[in-house]
């Protein structure tokens, strides 16, 4: 005997927008761990800029957990194929969710077409940094610019549902 769980979808979409939200924070949590490595030197001689990026690390850390924990709370109000799938009841939802991937496949096609080219140019600024560049930064910097090209269109289009 299965229970049917009387979904809202206000709860629905509470739930899809603080995911998106989580993924921007996490998004920016990848991306500045990517970008430190290349700002380093900088940091190190300025120790106030220093003292601001470590307070803002502090800030996007404090604030992904928080999110995290809202988005686990209104896990539970939403169908367990929701989570899992990301198969929204509502319509609209659904639209929003596929929109939102279908930006992040095709954002990153694209950014590893623009690498692939670049790195083949020899002699370019371009080609030197993707070439200095280790795996463990390049995979940081995508799943950041991953996390961010599918949350920054599923605000977007949440926000456009709110307007109306």
């Amino acid at each position: 005997m299965t229970t049917q769980l009387d979904v809202k979808p206000m709860d629905e979409q509470s739930y899809l927008m603080r995911n998106a939200l989580l993924g921007v924070i996490l998004g920016a949590w990848f991306l500045g761990e990517s970008l430190h490595g290349y700002f380093e030197q900088y940091l190190q001689s300025h120790s106030m800029i220093s003292l601001a990026v470590s307070i803002l690390g502090g800030v996007i850390f404090i604030s992904m957990m928080v999110i995290l924990i809202k988005v686990m709370k209104s896990a539970n109000k939403v169908q367990k194929k929701t989570f899992y799938y990301g198969n929204f009841e509502d319509e609209y939802l659904n639209y929003v969710n596929a929109k939102g991937y279908k930006y992040a496949f095709n954002f990153i096609l694209i950014f590893f077409f623009v690498v692939y080219f670049l790195s083949g140019l020899d002699g370019t600024v371009a080609s030197e940094v993707a070439l200095s560049t280790s795996i463990r930064e390049f995979c940081q910097l995508t799943v950041g610019l991953i996390f961010i090209s599918y949350a920054l269109p599923v605000l977007y289009l949440l926000k456009g549902a709110d307007d109306e």
